[in-house]
């Protein structure tokens, strides 16, 4: 990883740090999903981690299902659910 890389933020490397509303949120965080799918795989997080993430976004998706981020957390909430064998 290049030095630069390292030092932009976060949301600059991955494409958030300019949307303008909460729907372009969630479109820059389905990119960014879609993304992910495509590159290897590296395990960053403990298996409890994952699964304390996994039951928070889903949770979190419960509150209200039909809005743009909560069906992204439960998209991701069903990723990680299947990566654990749950």
């Amino acid at each position: 990883m290049s030095d630069e890389a390292v030092q932009d933020p976060l949301e600059k490397r991955y494409g958030l740090a300019e949307v303008a509303d909460l729907e372009e949120y969630a479109e820059a965080l389905t990119r960014l999903l879609e993304r992910g799918r495509r590159e290897r795989c590296v395990a960053v997080v403990s298996e409890a981690e994952a699964y304390a993430a996994a039951e928070l976004l889903g949770q979190f998706a419960q509150l209200d299902p039909h809005a743009a981020l909560n069906q992204l957390a439960a998209s991701l909430a069903s990723r990680l659910y299947s990566r654990l064998g749950a």
